[in-house]
């Protein structure tokens, strides 16, 4: 199963869609193509301050026990852990030239995190604009076969030591 979702617990705009594993490239693209066209920006200066931030903090969470609900309920799945069995993840980003795909980790059983570029594993696939969807769905498939759970940085180098 590939999802394709905004960032966040916008249950209406967020996450919005499972696809099955053999959807075909061009589908994927498309999925892909869509949650980039629904992103919204956000002023940074008018997010909440002080008790307000503590208080939409609170909202955030209830919003995110629907999610975790509304996920469950699209996938059939009984519980997160079984969502996340065996899952890859990709993050991406879409410029007005290209669109960027990042191949990340999983630092616990539900949750994920990028992968620093001083990290070995860390790769970027890039796909110039304008970009059919067939090539967004590759990159994105490539991006996710190279997901790489739990990297560990690099070793230290001491000076002196070889």
């Amino acid at each position: 199963m590939c999802a394709s979702a905004l960032t966040g617990t916008d249950l209406d705009h967020g996450l919005d869609e499972f696809l099955p594993t053999t959807v075909s490239d061009s589908e994927f693209g498309v999925a892909i193509r869509r949650c980039h066209d629904a992103t919204r920006f956000e002023d940074v200066d008018a997010l909440p301050t002080g008790e307000a931030a503590k208080a939409a903090h609170r909202e955030w969470k209830k919003k995110l026990v629907l999610w975790k609900r509304k996920a469950l309920e699209m996938t059939g799945c009984k519980n997160l852990e079984e969502l996340y069995e065996d899952a890859r993840y990709s993050s991406s980003t879409r410029t007005k030239d290209v669109y960027v795909f990042l191949n990340n980790s999983r630092d616990k059983p539900t949750e994920f995190s990028s992968i620093p570029s001083i990290f070995p594993d860390y790769r970027e696939f890039i796909v110039e604009q304008p970009a059919s969807d067939e090539m967004l769905g590759q990159a994105a498939r490539a991006a996710l076969d190279a997901g790489v759970r739990n990297a560990q940085r690099p070793p230290r180098v001491r000076r002196g030591s070889k």
